[in-house]
């Protein structure tokens, strides 16, 4: 590039690019703070050049989740058959 010309240097590139990923992260990063009931606002620290995605991962790491009660068992429906008809037949048994 010329001397005294109008244009981007490698530190601005590198500031660049790390705000554009950081934007790209921001809609992901903020449903999955919604999901582990944490803060949405957690999401200001990926603007943070080289230190932010360390602290933002790292708060995701250590802070308590909460508990979530445990999913239905899925079965296929000839399964699901088979076990309410076993259920019946033990209920007839009685």
């Amino acid at each position: 590039m010329k001397a005294g010309g109008v244009g981007v240097n490698g530190w601005q590139w590198t500031l660049l690019v790390h705000f554009g990923l950081a934007a790209l992260a921001v809609w992901p990063a903020i449903r999955l703070l919604g999901r582990a009931g944490l803060p949405r606002g957690w999401v200001v620290w990926l603007a943070l050049p080289v230190l932010g995605w360390p602290i933002f991962t790292s708060l995701l790491a250590f802070k308590p989740w909460p508990t979530l009660p445990p999913r239905p068992e899925k079965l296929h429906p000839r399964e699901r058959l088979r076990r309410a008809r076993d259920a019946a037949a033990a209920q007839k048994g009685k």
